[in-house]
């Protein structure tokens, strides 16, 4: 199992599938020298593959991050508590869905984002109950929060524009990793 530095290096880069040092320090609240040192010690383990434009995970990367998921989190993966959160959770998911693609179609309307950034609010104050099982949830919260503020800066880019941490980005990367929490694999239906 990785240690939980190494764990959020190596996540930050699964969810994401590539990510330079500062993307990895910027939504693991790490260190820029921490990641640095991280990521060169996951190239010599053959874990990732260090690039110009990123680290990409190789597949004992790819093994140990998994490993770790299901190792850190298998005894909170029975507890009903948090399969009733995530029932919850895809009922909002199916909303935001809707709400992403309804905003993209209509070319921004503010209505639209309104109602998805509250919808973005409502997982942040849901997001809370799940921290202190899984503490680290608690930068999906500020993550979320710093989005939808540049998005009330008038940033809307930040909506859901694919290469920078926009809403409907962190809300991919998080939907990505409650199912790896929960061991379960993403519906692609």
């Amino acid at each position: 199992m990785l240690s939980d530095t190494d764990f959020a290096v190596l996540n930050a880069i699964y969810l994401k599938k590539m990510a330079t040092s500062q993307t990895i320090a910027e939504v693991t609240a790490l260190e820029p020298g921490v990641v640095s040192e991280r990521l060169e010690a996951a190239a010599d383990a053959s874990q990732v593959m260090l690039m110009p434009t990123g680290a990409m995970l190789l597949e004992a990367g790819t093994a140990a991050v998994l490993e770790t998921y299901r190792e850190a989190y298998a005894a909170i993966r029975s507890e009903p508590a948090l399969a009733h959160w995530y029932e919850n959770f895809e009922t909002i998911n199916s909303r935001f869905i809707a709400q992403v693609s309804a905003w993209q179609h209509s070319d921004g309307d503010e209505r639209i984002e309104r109602r998805l950034l509250q919808t973005a609010e409502r997982l942040t104050r849901d997001l809370a109950a799940l921290v202190p099982k899984v503490p680290r949830y608690a930068q999906y919260i500020a993550r979320f929060e710093r989005s939808m503020e540049r998005v009330d800066q008038g940033l809307r880019d930040y909506v859901c524009k694919p290469t920078i941490d926009s809403v409907h980005n962190i809300w991919f990367e998080f939907h990505e990793d409650i199912l790896a929490v929960l061991g379960r694999p993403r519906d692609t239906t």
